[in-house]
């Protein structure tokens, strides 16, 4: 006698493979670590003067081109109180007025060195192959606080005429809105 035996449904174990998810969320998790970590390095705490007007960029190029940031803010070496900065005095001192590019501060003869190398990186391409002169297409976006002495910006100015940086920008509050 044959008995029938039912066969039954087998049930299959589904169990996603979470292994290429891990990866992947470490990875965007580097990513966004280190793209938060460049965006502070040149947006530090300083007082920007205000500007009667601030023009907007003419077009979608000049958004897309490379900008270099330079800040210059109040920083008394050793990290010490300068009175005259806290009672929002303006300091004259030289020695306190820092130099920065993405985070590093410079001396002013290290800041022009600085320059070249990077208006070299940056090159405006040429169509005349016989044109002596190379100039930058980089922009230079110069931060300085509103009490800074304005030689520094004049210095970094020349710093930059001299590395062929020719599109330099200075950075300004937007006005508030009268009423």
């Amino acid at each position: 006698m044959h008995r029938k035996v039912k066969k039954g449904k087998l049930k299959e174990d589904i169990s996603p493979n979470v292994v290429p998810m891990i990866d992947i969320m470490f990875l965007l998790l580097l990513f966004f670590m280190l793209g938060a970590d460049m965006s502070q390095r040149e947006a530090i705490e300083i007082q920007i003067p205000k500007a009667k007007a601030v023009p907007e960029p003419k077009t979608i190029e000049e958004k897309d081109k490379f900008t270099l940031t330079v800040n210059i803010h109040h920083a008394p070496p050793g990290g010490a109180p300068c009175p005259v900065n806290e009672n929002n005095g303006i300091c004259r001192e030289e020695g306190h007025w820092q130099w920065q590019i993405m985070g590093e501060d410079y001396p002013r003869e290290e800041m022009k060195k600085q320059l070249v190398i990077i208006a070299q990186d940056h090159l405006e391409p040429v169509e005349d192959p016989k044109a002596k002169v190379k100039l930058s297409a980089a922009f230079l976006l110069i931060r300085a606080d509103e009490r800074a002495p304005y030689g520094d910006v004049q210095k970094l100015t020349e710093y930059a005429g001299l590395a062929k940086i020719y599109k330099v920008q200075l950075a300004a509050n937007k006005p508030l809105p009268e009423k």
